[in-house]
């Protein structure tokens, strides 16, 4: 695991130009607890991470990554093959679901 990533989610906070209040308001993640995360004091679980993501701009893998839940190995894509094929079967579901509507 990363014991930087409570630097590197301190420095995305600032060069986004908020604060932890903003964060918190943001993501949902107490302020108190990510202060402790941003000093090294504790280390975010994925459900965490996820949460962190947008308000801080980062994409899901990037995150991951600097986190060391994923390899750094840029040919890791074991997530973004998994949104596609769920987004794939998602889509299906819902046009069949449509045809059915359609057939009423």
């Amino acid at each position: 695991m990363n014991n930087n990533l409570g630097e590197t989610l301190r420095e995305k906070r600032k060069s986004k130009k908020l604060t932890l209040k903003q964060v918190t308001d943001l993501s949902g993640v107490s302020g108190s607890h990510l202060s402790r995360i941003e000093r090294g004091e504790r280390f975010p679980s994925g459900h965490i991470l996820m949460k962190l993501v947008e308000p801080l701009g980062f994409t899901e893998v990037e995150l991951l990554r600097q986190a060391g839940f994923l390899s750094r190995d840029e040919s890791d894509d074991r997530i973004d093959r998994f949104k596609k094929e769920i987004k794939l079967e998602v889509t299906g579901a819902l046009m069949r679901i449509f045809d059915k509507i359609d057939s009423f």
